[in-house]
């Protein structure tokens, strides 16, 4: 075949290729798109800011997050597009068009990338080869990542534009080169940013190396190099040009994104991210960020290397693939932080930098690709080793490769990145009647679905998807990115947490939808009462006495700025488009991209070699390592890993998994398991909490058995929990079995329970009709007292301490407020914690104990008074503790005494989480601090429950401030504190005096 007709073939069979990529990605990411979208981890931030400007196009202040936050804060063009398809099409369904129309711009763009280094044929495979590349299949169907996409794929298209302006000097080029660069601008300015130094830099490079006659690129590296700074200033004016009109866009289309960032800049603790791990110690984070995404690229890494460092021009492309290989190892070693900066390193996402790696590492893999099944390599293999073996190790390769990219579809189902779906219908219901939107929400245990369900309501959260926007300081203080997966976080995401349900009056918080059991105990213990399970499953929790959202005034923004967002970049697609269009029909020539030098097809044998096994090990090795550990590992292979398997399936409630870990016993079925586990079982520590850390220790052994020391770590919403546990183990048939522990039942006396429960219910509105309160509706403020109010000082710590009564014959939610007034007219609100009893019931009382500022903060800022308000509401729920209390007190060293309790639980019920609310008193019945103690174990009905609490006395070297003046409040109306009694009680058990304060699962007041 002539020069000439494989000129023909080769342009042909490139666009043929390219043709069948786009419609593999139909068949392929287009079917399969909407089905991984809900366990993506960004999608629905995005659809999120979209059904935000297909409601409010003009007005970038969004108030459904953080109490309101701009969506200027990120570049709008991927937002406004999906919005507008939103118009046509359901917002998942306009997600997925626009992510297909964009995969099908990013085939194009790899293709004309691609032929900036290799011929047509080369650049087809390449496209092909983009289809199913871990980097991206990973970023869409994981990630959800379209900004970073959208961004990409219009920054390819541009590079061979602004190759051939700098080659040519044609005008056309560089209006073409910037019609795309604008697009990337509007869609993401971290791709903006960093694609100057990654991608435009090395084109740049190469265009002034394809323009030096061919005697001066054959010179040494010093005379090359000197060519080169000739080029660049013979060129200087094509550099000034670009650059200035590139600054100018960059900073006009998305101008209010710089104002955002210079007037309101981020200050907040950086939150952890996975691709910043060390990923030698965390091999999970290794596996998601780093050795998935670049299997391909580890795998075909000496061809890679090998052809991007053979020419000169090519030295710009090195520098940037290994650069971005090397920042996007996170910090498994020191360099990426020392050439990224201490900030700029704990705010960027790593894994950006080895995604931009495999991207340019495409047209070289696609070269290689193309050389082992057509070209040098292929005949090398045929030649060598014959050509049915060539045939074996490409079909074995393929398929290895095809089932690990299958893998990366399903992901989330191997290894679950979000909660199951949950159905957010009945939840937008709730929220539509009773005016419920008047107040702000919290979804706990939803994953990044809480942004579809506030994509899909106008009612408002605390919490929020996009941590850049925060700006409350019980946020932005901590390293946590969201309240509502707030456990992941450790105990600054618990604290975080705690801050906004303790603070909830504060931000007008008073709905929580929990998806998790894991939060119940902190949801209870800081006064929020369950209102009703709806039909998705999902608990609703409902604080009382919360004031409706209070108006918040948006940041200002000048009414031609709002204009510009919405308008430049939509119009710089559109300019993009018809640009596009013009210069096909009009410029569009053939061979355009004759300056590019040919290039050899040949490899040498270390490389072909290893460069042809090397993906069929990793893909082949990566599966059969995955199918091992989900299928044949041998998890009672010996004693260690029996213990340590066990409880890993104890810890996500696998039971069943976990009984086949007990040595069978024709007496020991199933059933007899399970229920000795409801029994026994019971409570915060086996009912909720996770497991944090497990040490196993051996013991001596007794006979043929194995005794081992389990020392355990748990993790609970209100602190860790330390455990100890002795098993006895034994093998039998080449597997070690625990020994099922003795089971001593407890049987209550009484075989049948019976339990008077009062209950209450509110009726509700008396008349019909959609008006907030009417007048035949209203219900008087139940009637409370305070007994007492105290200021205590114990060193830096200062608290209000005291009791309150209800005083009225139906049950309350109580709510209590101190507010304290400093010099300067500076006042600041505080509020009890778990310290409290917040459902009391009729004739009632509870002790409290609320947090003020530290000693340093009141001495400084000068107290001038102390008010205590009291809000009382009706309560229907939540008002029965716990059964009966008997203690006593015995004395310990120094200050601590030993609270000796008994609880009895009368109810028919189980008591899940038995509690004590421990209050010091001194002779007078002077309230000097109150405390929060809980057991780990239930108590089951009918039964005792015997536990003891270590208890710390401040009497001796705390303070009773008496000299700040006090007034107390209920129901907005000043009252006077009661007569102080002394507790007879308490000052028989060393000044001790005890409440029952317990958690009951039982939804018995929800029937």
């Amino acid at each position: 075949m002539n020069d000439f007709k494989q000129t023909i073939w080769n342009d042909y069979f490139g666009k043929k290729l390219l043709l069948v990529a786009m419609s593999l990605t139909l068949l392929t990411h287009g079917v399969i798109i909407y089905y991984t979208l809900p366990r993506t981890y960004d999608a629905f931030v995005h659809i999120f800011f979209a059904d935000h400007y297909a409601r409010f196009w003009f007005e970038p202040w969004e108030y459904r997050w953080y109490t309101g936050f701009l969506t200027i804060s990120y570049p709008p063009l991927v937002h406004q597009l999906i919005a507008l398809i939103s118009k046509v099409f359901p917002l998942k369904v306009a997600f997925c068009i626009y992510a297909i129309s964009i995969f099908q711009v990013l085939l194009v763009g790899v293709y004309r990338f691609s032929k900036l280094f290799f011929d047509k044929t080369v650049a087809g495979v390449a496209a092909l080869l983009t289809v199913v590349l871990s980097s991206i299949v990973e970023t869409l169907h994981v990630y959800g990542q379209m900004p970073t996409l959208t961004g990409l794929s219009f920054l390819l298209n541009a590079l061979p534009f602004l190759y051939q302006y700098m080659v040519r000097r044609r005008p056309i080029y560089l209006v073409m080169a910037l019609a795309f660069l604008a697009v990337v601008i509007c869609s993401h300015h971290v791709t903006a940013i960093f694609g100057m130094a990654f991608f435009i830099m090395p084109t740049l490079f190469m265009a002034l190396v394809d323009g030096l006659p061919a005697h001066e690129r054959a010179q040494n590296l010093l005379g090359f190099a000197w060519a080169m700074v000739k080029a660049a200033f013979a060129r200087y004016r094509q550099f000034i040009l670009f650059g200035g009109l590139m600054l100018t866009m960059a900073v006009g289309l998305i101008f209010p994104y710089w104002y955002w960032s210079k007037t309101d800049p981020i200050t907040q603790v950086s939150i952890p991210h996975g691709s910043r791990d060390n990923f030698l110690k965390v091999s999970s984070s290794g596996l998601i960020f780093f050795v998935i995404p670049l299997s391909l690229v580890f795998a075909l890494l000496p061809a890679i290397s090998y052809s991007i460092t053979r020419q000169r021009r090519f030295i710009g492309w090195a520098v940037a693939f290994f650069g971005c290989l090397l920042l996007g190892s996170g910090g498994t070693t020191p360099l990426p932080k020392m050439l990224l900066g201490a900030n700029a390193f704990n705010i960027l996402t790593l894994d950006r930098f080895g995604f931009w790696a495999s991207i340019i590492a495409i047209p070289f893999m696609a070269k290689f690709i193309y050389s082992f099944l057509a070209g040098s390599v292929q005949a090398y293999w045929t030649s060598r080793f014959r050509a049915p073996n060539h045939f074996v190790l490409s079909a074995t390769t393929g398929f290895s490769y095809l089932l690990f990219i299958l893998f990366i579809f399903h992901l989330g189902s191997f290894r679950p990145l979000q909660p199951k779906e949950v159905e957010i219908q009945p939840i937008l219901n709730f929220l539509n009647r009773d005016e419920h939107m008047r107040w702000r929400f919290l979804t706990l245990g939803f994953g990044d679905q809480m942004a579809w369900l506030s994509a899909n309501s106008l009612a408002a959260s605390v919490d929020g998807n996009y941590h850049s926007a925060r700006r409350l300081p019980e946020l932005t203080t901590r390293p946590v990115e969201r309240l509502e997966n707030a456990k992941f976080s450790g105990d600054e995401g618990m604290a975080s947490l705690e801050d906004f349900l303790v603070n909830s009056e504060k931000y007008s918080l008073k709905y929580v939808f929990s998806n998790d059991r894991y939060y119940d105990p902190l949801l209870y213990y800081n006064g929020w009462s369950r209102t009703i399970r709806l039909e998705n499953g999902i608990m609703v929790w409902e604080k009382g006495n919360i004031s409706t959202i209070r108006p918040v005034t948006p940041k200002a923004i000048h009414p031609f700025l709002k204009m510009t967002w919405g308008l430049f970049p939509v119009c710089s697609l559109g300019m993009a488009i018809l640009l596009t269009a013009f210069y096909m029909i009009l410029y569009k020539q053939k061979g355009y991209f004759e300056a590019v030098p040919s290039t050899g097809d040949t490899y040498p044998r270390s490389v072909a070699l290893s460069s042809s096994l090397l993906p069929l090990i990793f893909s082949g090795g990566f599966m059969v390592n995955q199918v091992y550990e989900l299928l044949l590992v041998d998890e009672q292979k010996d004693p260690l890993s029996t213990v340590l398997h066990y409880y890993n399936h104890l810890d996500f409630q696998r039971f069943e998994e976990a009984f086949h870990f007990f040595k069978p016993f024709p007496t020991y079925p199933f059933d007899q398991y399970l229920l000795e586990k409801s029994v026994t079982d019971g409570g915060l520590l086996p009912s909720y909490a996770k497991l944090d850390d497990i040490k196993v220790r051996r013991l001596p052994s007794v006979g043929d058995t194995v005794a081992v020391q389990v020392s355990t770590n748990w993790r609970t919403a209100l602190g860790y929990w330390k455990r100890t546990d002795s098993l006895r183990l034994v093998e039998a048939s080449n597997k070690w079995f625990i020994l099922p522990p003795k089971f001593i039942p407890e049987i209550p006396d009484e075989q049948m329970r019976s339990y008077a429960y009062t209950l209450f219910r509110k009726q509700g509105k008396r008349v019909i009709s959609s008006f907030p309160t009417v007048k035949d509706d209203r219900v008087k403020k139940p009637f409370a007292a305070f007994r007492q109010v105290n200021v205590i000082r114990d060193g830096a710590l200062n608290v209000v301490t005291g009791e309150i009564l209800n005083a009225d014959d139906i049950p309350v939610n109580i709510a209590l407020k101190v507010t304290v007034r400093y010099q300067n007219n500076i006042t600041r609100d505080y509020y009890p914690g778990t310290a409290f009893q917040y459902n009391l019931s009729p004739k009632a009382s509870t002790y409290f104990q609320i947090r003020l500022d530290s000693t340093h903060v009141m001495d400084s800022l000068k107290v001038s008074s102390l008010e205590v308000y009291g809000s009382t509401d009706v309560s229907e729920r939540g008002y029965i503790h716990g059964g009966t209390i008997g203690y006593s007190v015995g004395q310990g060293r120094g200050d601590w005494v030993q609270v000796q309790a008994k609880l009895y639980n009368e109810l028919t019920t189980e008591i899940n989480i038995p509690g004590l609310l421990i209050a010091e008193k001194d002779e007078q019945g002077t309230i000097w601090q109150v405390r929060l103690a809980v057991h780990s174990t239930a108590v089951r009905s009918g039964l005792h429950k015997r536990f003891c609490k270590s208890f710390r006395k401040i009497q001796g070297h705390a303070r009773l401030m008496k000299q700040y003046p006090l007034t107390v409040f209920i129901n907005g109306q000043k009252r006077t504190i009661l007569p102080l009694q002394p507790d007879a009680i308490a000052n028989a058990n060393r000044g001790i005096s005890v409440l029952p304060h317990c958690f009951l699962a039982q939804e018995i007041y929800l029937q």
